[in-house]
């Protein structure tokens, strides 16, 4: 697998924790006992032969239900759920949701131990794929065939301006009523940022006409660029929890633009029980307000 993954027989011998004329060793024999070459050394990187690419997909088949098999054993016999579980947060949720997960978690399941990246999107895809991470808490849905989805939450948008600002004498807001001029975004590669972008019909690839063109990567950035500055962003319920005395958050007319947040993992995950626990826990560690909210009276913004 860590061939496959490196391409380099060092370093997956370094990630296998095994020297390398370990590894060399054992794939030789490996071939010589199925009597076939799976990897191809004349090619830089390595890369799998045809045949091994089929005996590679069967190999992490045969993994993946032995870990079923160890993590089924491991719950027997502790009589609760425990065991490690990476987890990849995309930054516009980690701020908010990870503060009182976390501690909950703790409390409630000691025996689950998480390491936590901080990725967008696209990297957490390509972690999954790769078996970098085993969960993914983001925005849905991605309809990706090989993924499962698990729908938490929904996070309504407001629009956050300056206390003298004109979207701040509306009491509640249309789409057509945002400007394009005076918008603060995040950074490309943010699926956040598209689907504001979706919300102010803006082109994905369309400048913003202003006299200060600055894209962030943190929303906290984008709050503080507003309380200090003007202008205005929209901002997700959990990070509009708090704001600047300068500012103001001003509410949309319904259906009001909203994000589904989720967790997601490669189908058939072996630690799917560990899962499944992070998830009710992420739910009831978010505010109550945001916990009842329903889709019925939302425009829930594609990704």
């Amino acid at each position: 697998m860590a061939i496959n993954k490196y391409g380099h027989f060092a370093k997956a011998a370094e990630a296998s924790h095994i020297t390398q004329p370990t590894l060399s060793m054992q794939i030789q024999k490996l071939e010589e006992d199925l009597g076939v070459k799976i990897f191809d050394r004349s090619k830089k990187p390595i890369i799998a032969t045809s045949i091994g690419k089929k005996l590679i997909e069967q190999f992490q088949l045969i993994l993946l239900e032995s870990r079923k098999v160890e993590q089924l054993i491991q719950s027997y016999q502790t009589h609760d759920i425990e065991g490690e579980l990476q987890l990849a947060v995309i930054p516009t949720l980690a701020p908010y949701v990870l503060p009182t997960f976390l501690p909950l978690l703790e409390k409630s399941h000691p025996g689950i131990q998480l390491k936590i990246q901080e990725l967008q999107t696209h990297r957490i895809i390509e972690a999954l794929n790769s078996d970098e991470v085993d969960v993914g808490l983001l925005v849905t849905p991605l309809k990706i065939p090989s993924i499962h989805e698990y729908p938490l939450f929904y996070e309504p948008f407001s629009v956050l301006c300056k206390n003298n600002h004109e979207l701040s004498n509306h009491k509640k807001l249309k789409y057509s009523e945002l400007s394009h001029s005076d918008i603060w975004l995040l950074e490309e590669g943010h699926c956040l940022r598209n689907q504001v972008l979706d919300v102010c019909a803006l082109k994905k690839n369309q400048k913003v006409k202003a006299k200060y063109q600055f894209e962030s990567g943190s929303l906290e950035t984008l709050k503080s660029l507003v309380d200090n500055y003007g202008g205005y962003t929209l901002l997700p319920a959990l990070a509009a929890n708090v704001i600047g005395n300068d500012s103001k958050l001003v509410n949309f007319e319904r259906p009001i633009p909203a994000r589904e947040v989720g967790l997601i993992y490669r189908r058939e995950h072996y630690k799917r029980d560990l899962i499944e626990v992070v998830g009710e826990t992420i739910i009831a560690s978010i505010p109550d307000k945001i916990r009842k909210i329903r889709p019925k009276d939302l425009d829930v913004i594609p990704v």
